[in-house]
């Protein structure tokens, strides 16, 4: 197989990274040198975080130190210093944490004297941050060219990471495509990852026509292995003798790929060996675990894992802790992992072997970022929830719709996979609105949401609503939920047909805190809708077992359903489905666990069952996720937190 490196355009190599870090340690170490203020002990600490983060090389702990010295600066130096954390943060992918950073700098405004061209890529991670990654990209996209190396580079890997964000694949594929060139020699691997899994997001037909209308060879080359993969696995050889100079060659990520292994790498577990399970236990999460875990014993004690030991491990609450874990897993010769549970352990993953255990990580990366190469990812995402509204919605026949939505990251992220979704299928999001956290008086917005006038200036209030809507989403906890449905009856929307996200039911009998939720129309698990229902229903002793583990009955359903999908995987990863307490699952190309979930509306404050909408049939060549190779999709009707997304 060809290995010769390919010349970099922009090269950047870990020991030139390194290098550049050390310089960066040496002026920095100088400016603690001659600091004579109170706060030079704070200094001197700070500057000790830095260097020990060059030492280890490490990007991540580099941007935080960095942003920790700045507080111990002023004027042009601090403003230098927060726009550097930023910028180390985004060199090494680290996006979450870039916009983390960025809501704790307090100098933008001295950030276009430093230079306008890095203060413009900064304030798209502001934007960001703040909610809008539309805005994001269009300031990024604004910035005026040609830009010095550093800028490029961020420049294009987030732009990638926004296209990504926001359901554009084929568009951030191409972006991370561009800026392959540019990254450190170590960097490159996970880079194609993330450019490998946005094309098995792609469908067949945009593939061709992407392949056709290319122009940049290198793209060109992804293009055609994606689509050779999925047409023509055998074919591989053939595409390798016609790239020998491609990065996917260079890099080794055909090696992984492998002719014949499914997208990812994601391969069946061993036949035998034990299940290893990563959770936190400590006083922060001790409730969500303990219902995880009662889930996963019930299945087990189900025969949902067969003859396999189950074993449990302390992830602790960070990267460290993730790390001692999978060790631990791995030295008990296990053949699956699940876990971890935390967003930010998810990464640690990346240190299994090729041929090591097949982990199923319970939760879904952060925003922009990428699980390592195969790996499985299972989590009660609300994003998913708010796609499978919007299916729900489309089959249910309405075309037009509102979405009224929380001012939050959770919020904004449900809306936006709402209005992906529905406007995939053709339908037309008319207009939106938010709302405040802790908001209680939505008067107003609801007014203007809904165009509200009266009949008559004269006697009661008689209200009329806009007449150019079929429904509307409502991307709001339980709790907004419960203030939001009365407002809008008062204002004249009873009939308008609603529609909310599974969040908004936490699995418990509660007619008197559910009784102004009547009418919405919700994504549920199965298990929850044995709840309400008689003793005959055949979920109903399983519910019963998960009340006993605590009162969030979901989380037991997300165990049980984690631990079948480790006993299930091998058929699963070749296109078969499972019945599960969350709803029906099956495994993406990408190694995503896609659940469609059923349906409960609340009446007289209780959640009851809706019946399979017999109408209009899905678009499939728009809804039918990226399969494995060789295998069907499943059925895909619709009846069949921050928590773990439900997530910490």
């Amino acid at each position: 197989m060809p290995t010769r490196p390919r010349p970099l355009a922009h090269p950047v190599t870990r020991r030139a990274l390194m290098a550049s870090l050390l310089t960066l340690g040496l002026a920095l170490g100088g400016c603690a040198q001659m600091a004579t203020s109170p706060q030079d002990d704070q200094r001197k600490a700070a500057q000790t975080q830095v260097d020990q983060a060059i030492s280890a090389e490490d990007p991540a702990a580099l941007a935080r130190a960095r942003m920790a010295l700045s507080q111990t600066l002023s004027g042009a130096a601090r403003a230098e210093q927060q726009l550097g954390a930023l910028e180390t943060a985004i060199d090494a992918h680290e996006l979450a944490l870039a916009r983390e950073l960025y809501q704790q700098a307090d100098t933008e405004g001295r950030w276009q004297a430093i230079n306008a061209r890095r203060a413009a890529i900064a304030r798209g991670v502001g934007e960001w941050s703040a909610g809008n990654p539309d805005q994001a990209r269009q300031t990024i996209h604004r910035i005026p060219l040609p830009l010095d190396a550093d800028s490029e580079r961020r420049r294009l890997i987030l732009l990638g990471a926004l296209e990504a964000e926001l359901g554009n694949p084929l568009a951030a594929a191409r972006y991370y495509a561009a800026v392959d060139d540019r990254l450190a020699d170590d960097q490159r691997q996970e880079n194609h990852a993330r450019l490998w899994n946005r094309l098995t997001e792609v469908p067949t037909d945009r593939l061709r026509r992407a392949a056709e209308d290319t122009t940049d060879r290198q793209f060109a080359g992804w293009v055609q292995l994606a689509l050779t993969y999925r047409e023509q696995p055998g074919q591989i050889d053939r595409w390798m003798a016609d790239h020998r100079s491609h990065p996917a060659i260079d890099s080794g990520f055909i090696e992984m790929l492998g002719a014949a292994a499914p997208v990812g790498q994601l391969t069946a577990p061993a036949a035998t060996g034990p299940v290893a399970v990563l959770l936190p236990e400590g006083e922060r999460y001790a409730g969500i675990t303990r219902e995880i875990r009662a889930g996963i014993e019930y299945a087990r004690d189900n025969g949902a894992l067969g003859s396999r030991e189950l074993l449990f491990f302390d992830s602790g609450s960070d990267r460290i802790g993730a790390n001692a874990a999978i060790e631990q897993a791995q030295r008990a010769g296990a053949a699956l992992i699940i876990g971890p549970l935390l967003k930010d352990q998810l990464g640690a993953l990346a240190a299994l072997p090729a041929d090591g255990p097949l982990a199923i990580a319970l939760n879904t990366p952060p925003s922009g970022e990428s699980l390592p190469v195969g790996v499985v990812s299972f989590s009660l995402s609300p994003e998913q929830d708010a796609a499978a509204v919007a299916r729900r919605m489309w089959t249910d026949g309405h075309r037009r719709a509102a979405i009224f939505s929380a001012d939050h990251r959770l919020g904004e992220r449900t809306r936006e996979a709402f209005a992906n979704e529905f406007e995939l299928l053709g339908g037309e999001v008319v207009d939106r609105a938010r709302f405040a956290s802790g908001q209680t008086d939505f008067s107003s917005e609801l007014r203007d949401l809904l165009r509200v006038r009266t009949k008559s200036d004269d006697g009661p209030f008689q209200p009329i609503i806009r007449d150019d809507l079929d429904a509307i989403f409502l991307a709001a906890s339980g709790d907004e939920l419960t203030l939001v449905v009365p407002q809008l009856d008062y204002f004249g929307a009873e009939d308008l047909p609603r529609y909310g996200l599974g969040l908004a039911y936490n699995g418990n009998r509660d007619p008197r805190g559910d009784a102004d939720k009547d009418g919405v129309i919700i994504p549920i698990a199965p298990l929850l809708l044995a709840g309400t229902a008689g003793p005959e229903h055949p979920l109903r002793i399983t519910y019963e077992q998960a009340q006993l583990a605590g009162s969030l009955p979901r989380l037991f359903a997300f165990g049980a359903d984690a631990a079948a999908l480790a006993g299930r995987m091998d058929t699963l990863l070749q296109g078969g489905t499972l019945d599960g307490l969350t709803g029906e699952l099956s495994v993406t190309a990408t190694g995503v666990v896609e659940r469609q979930p059923r349906w409960g509306q609340f009446r007289d404050g209780l959640i009851r069952p809706v019946d399979p909408t017999p109408g209009a049939a899905l678009p499939d060549s728009i809804t039918s996720p990226t399969r494995l190779p060789g295998t069907t999709s499943p059925d895909a009707t619709m009846g069949g937190a921050d928590q773990p997304t439900l997530t910490p």
